[in-house]
């Protein structure tokens, strides 16, 4: 919020490429409002170069102001990329929004990418447009091959159990101290599921930890 491009970057824990060298990270830099002056590089982010968006960014870090050059120009690389329809992925729609990979009657054509419609599946990944093309073509030339499922994590309770786990870093969450009353809850209940199939399914998923009964 305090960017006037209203920055926003992620950093992924493993590499983002196979062949990346373990000492360097890949950065995502984001910006909402490309048109108007930043912060330290007084343009706006579309007329920028890489090396002046890595300037803004480091700034925004909190890096030294007279060390941000030499960094930028040394020690980063950055490719800008404009991306105009981006936040279209994540707007409100409704069933009928997007059209069927194979509309109903459709013999010589068909929809593909983050646009058409197939079920289940999370749109903004490769996966997805990979999979349109495979029901496209599977589809309409008669291929006799299914099309891998989608992994249905959401219904997964053990997912979702690794999940909790590796969102908070590694802590489970009965190391969290609860409000009032409910911190007092927890020994009745890991009392009350000791030794059940319950306990084994947290245990292997590393909601249980040693001591923790």
């Amino acid at each position: 919020q305090d960017s006037s491009w209203l920055l926003s970057w992620t950093i992924n824990r493993q590499g983002q490429f196979k062949e990346q060298d373990k000492k360097q990270v890949c950065v995502w830099v984001y910006s909402l409002f490309t048109d108007v002056p930043g912060d330290y590089i007084k343009k706006p982010m579309k007329e920028c170069t890489g090396k002046e968006i890595t300037e803004e960014w480091l700034y925004h870090l909190g890096v030294p102001v007279e060390e941000i050059p030499e960094l930028a120009e040394h020690s980063a690389v950055c490719v800008p990329t404009m991306m105009p329809y981006i936040t279209a992925f994540f707007m409100p729609r409704a069933k009928g929004d997007r059209p069927d990979v194979i509309p109903d009657g459709c013999v010589n054509f068909a929809f593909l990418g983050q646009f058409a419609e197939t079920p289940r599946d999370t749109i903004f990944t490769t996966e997805y447009s990979v999979r349109t093309a495979m029901e496209a073509v599977y589809g309409l030339l008669g291929v006799d091959r299914g099309v891998p499922e989608v992994w249905g994590s959401v219904y997964d309770i053990r997912e979702l159990l690794d999940s909790s786990v590796k969102l908070m870093d590694g802590v489970s969450p009965l190391e969290i101290e609860l409000p009032g009353p409910l911190n007092k809850l927890k020994k009745p209940l890991l009392k009350a599921i000791s030794g059940t199939v319950i306990e084994k399914l947290l245990r292997d998923h590393n909601i249980l930890k040693e001591g923790m009964m």
